[in-house]
């Protein structure tokens, strides 16, 4: 990762998608392939055992396998001719039996799987690190009033929460899917040259079974050389999830502005190089970053899917070159967002006073309602509109104007029950419940 990439990743857990992870998981489908084709009666016991062993004696080395792989344009020369001086050297009677039936795209693509899975479990984590203590919030602050924003204006009252409540329920939507997703993408991929498995006659499935087994990844049941709608899917829902993520960023930080200070992250001393009294929302700014790059290797990933014939020329290897910065982006967004909620301050007082401020007008909705069975509906929305202008200019409970135009006590009572907080937030606090049921 580079330098102006590495202080925008809350580094919680490990990396995915590592150089060493490829060469492992890359030396892993090489040896469990052989194990898996010895079990099925496909290649001698022996051999199979000859070429684990070299898998574990070889070590791999990162520069030489991308210079070989880059003059070749085929990843599995550059993995198995290394595996292949060993056996010539210890084993030759094992070397007909290397990478016996399959070819590079099924070694990527299955290596891929398994660090796609890892990344997947650490997401999962990450997601869980943000929902528990969102979950806390939303129950906490179900009935703490606050100003709802539409299009940025302030539109009624809601409660801190409920919009807690919203973002937790998105990320376990997410979360949900992801892992029913997880069974249709997270496979090996066992096609040999063409996706026919014509060399493995009538053991394909069987040996496919025994390689996920020994993989721990699931069957397909049919090579996705060039089909790859099951593993662009679970893509697609880490870049929803993503957006999940974004939203929930960009409220907060809206909510942390100085003007509106209704939320603060925990206090972690200067934020700033020039204004030590700012109090910046760092890990907010840090998930903004991060999921900014996501739709547009979303759509990247999705350009990939025109794959031509039965094996790709470019999309495939674009695809793989990218996937990987899709799940890098989450899991970053996801753990700073962790790590901004887990010490979230909450300032109710500023939220009611952000109310107090509006004098009334944010429930004009409720007055017209309470106005018009004393003067008509059409009488009771110009009153509200026009009192409305006049309370934010002269300070004055909107209410208590009203009150000039129906002095009757019924309407008295009407519009003071339109303006109670504790009666307004009521329904966010209700709707905060049935979610945090889901």
């Amino acid at each position: 990762m580079y330098l102006m990439q590495d202080y925008l990743a809350p580094q919680t857990e490990a990396a995915v998608f590592t150089d060493e992870q490829w060469l492992a998981a890359l030396l892993a489908f090489e040896s469990q392939l052989a194990q898996a084709q010895a079990e099925c009666g496909l290649i001698p016991q022996a051999a199979a055992d000859a070429i684990t062993l070299a898998c574990d004696s070889v070590a791999l080395d990162r520069d030489s396998f991308a210079t070989q792989a880059r003059h070749s344009g085929a990843v599995g020369l550059a993995l198995t001719r290394p595996l292949q001086q060993w056996l010539v050297a210890h084993a030759p009677q094992a070397l007909p039996w290397l990478h016996w039936g399959t070819t590079t795209q099924d070694a990527v693509d299955t290596a891929h799987a398994m660090l796609t899975r890892d990344a997947l479990a650490q997401l999962q984590s990450a997601l869980e690190s943000l929902c528990a203590p969102l979950e806390r919030l939303a129950r906490e602050h179900a009935q703490t009033p606050m100003l709802a924003r539409s299009l940025l204006q302030p539109a009624q009252v809601t409660s801190f929460g409920f919009k807690c409540a919203q973002a937790l329920a998105a990320l376990r939507r997410s979360r949900e899917a992801l892992r029913g997703l997880s069974a249709s993408a997270l496979c090996v991929q066992l096609g040999g040259a063409i996706g026919n498995r014509a060399a493995f006659g009538q053991h394909g499935a069987k040996l496919e079974a025994a390689l996920a087994r020994r993989l721990q990844l699931h069957p397909a049941g049919h090579a996705w050389h060039t089909q790859r709608d099951h593993w662009m899917r679970l893509a697609m829902e880490v870049a929803v999830c993503s957006g999940g993520l974004a939203k929930l960023a960009k409220d907060w930080a809206l909510l942390a502005q100085c003007e509106v200070g209704e939320i603060s992250e925990a206090a972690r001393g200067a934020t700033s190089s020039a204004m030590p009294h700012k109090r910046n929302p760092v890990h907010c700014m840090q998930a903004v970053a991060q999921t900014q790059a996501v739709p547009h290797i979303a759509s990247l990933l999705l350009s990939c899917m025109a794959q031509a014939h039965e094996r790709a020329l470019g999309e495939w290897q674009a695809e793989v070159a990218h996937w990987a910065s899709l799940w890098q982006h989450a899991i970053a967004a996801c753990q700073a967002l962790a790590l901004a909620t887990s010490g979230l301050q909450v300032h109710a007082g500023r939220m009611q006073a952000n109310i107090d401020a509006l004098q009334q007008v944010i429930f004009s909705e409720g007055l017209a309602q309470a106005l018009a069975p004393f003067v008509g509906a059409d009488q009771a929305a110009s009153l509200v509109a026009q009192q409305s202008e006049i309370a934010l200019a002269a300070s004055r409970p909107l209410s208590e104007l009203l009150m000039q135009h129906a002095a009757q006590p019924e309407a008295r009572r009407a519009l003071a029950e339109a303006t109670d907080l504790q009666r307004a937030v009521l329904a966010s606090a209700a709707a905060c419940h049935d979610l945090l049921k889901e």
